[in-house]
């Protein structure tokens, strides 16, 4: 019996190790995952840490040069049409850069370089001279075309037949489309063209004269030469002109009152309720 005790002896104390060796090897695996789950939470909190100061950079930044920007509006007159607020009323245009202005009738006595039309004399489609006398007293309608042209003239006739068409019973409104080749838009030639196009004499000049004067006119009235100063470089003279595709609306004081795109149906829509508009005053 005492061997048989002595025997048991070792293998409970074998046993009694295993099992202190195994609690050992699971508190380690416990406090190797508490490691691992607060080195985890710490790289978390580092990685949160790094973008919040990454967010609050970039709104100092933007806050920084948003301040620090000047305002543009300050740069220029209130009435400006870029910064200005839209008035019931048309505007004037100024300087040669066209700027449009919003005015007061006290403000128009003193207020110089409004732009309107030069002195011309001109013969139309029913050979009979035409003037800026001629405009006295009336809304004009301007544009720049020629007969043989084949671009964005035959569009800019049509956009005008609408004009035509919405004035037919105001004898107050005119239309006033001078030529580009002068030397070969005779009157004879206009008169065909204009029974062509639907043309009423009565209410649309097609107009023709010296090539030098409708040049001036077009350049100095309503920057409706396009040749840029590159293509002058090349070789272009004084003696090219190239005519834009706007149209442009002068008040019964022949002052320009509105500029339009000949090719754009909404445009040409707004040019006859600007004409409504100019009625009134």
């Amino acid at each position: 019996m005492l061997r048989l005790r002595s025997a048991q002896a070792p293998a409970w104390k074998h046993r009694d190790g295993l099992q202190t060796r195994n609690q050992k090897y699971i508190r380690t695996d416990i406090q190797r995952g508490v490691l691992t789950r607060m080195q985890r939470c710490r790289d978390r909190s580092q990685t949160c840490l790094y973008y919040y100061n990454v967010i609050l950079i970039a709104i100092a930044l933007i806050f920084f040069f948003s301040c620090g920007k000047p305002d543009p509006t300050k740069q220029y007159a209130a009435a400006i049409t870029e910064f200005a607020t839209p008035q019931e009323s048309l505007p004037y245009f100024k300087s040669k850069d066209l700027q449009p202005v919003w005015l007061e009738k006290d403000e128009l006595k003193i207020q110089k370089e409004l732009r309107g039309i030069s002195p011309f004399t001109m013969t139309d489609q029913s050979n009979q001279s035409v003037t800026k006398d001629s405009m006295r007293g009336k809304l004009s309608v301007v544009s720049f075309f020629f007969t043989k042209c084949a671009g964005i003239c035959p569009t800019i006739t049509n956009q005008l037949r609408r004009v035509q068409d919405s004035i037919v019973e105001n004898q107050d409104v005119k239309i006033f489309s001078f030529s580009a080749t002068p030397d070969l838009d005779t009157p004879a030639v206009m008169s065909n063209y204009a029974k062509e196009r639907g043309v009423d004499n009565t209410k649309w000049h097609l107009l023709t004269g010296k090539r030098d004067e409708i040049y001036k006119l077009a350049r100095e009235s309503f920057n409706a030469d396009t040749i840029t100063t590159g293509e002058k470089k090349r070789g272009r003279t004084d003696g090219d002109f190239l005519h834009s595709e706007s149209i442009y609306l002068l008040d019964k004081n022949q002052r320009l009152r509105g500029i339009y795109n000949g090719k754009s149906q909404l445009s040409v829509d707004e040019l006859i309720g600007d004409i409504r508009v100019l009625e009134k005053e």
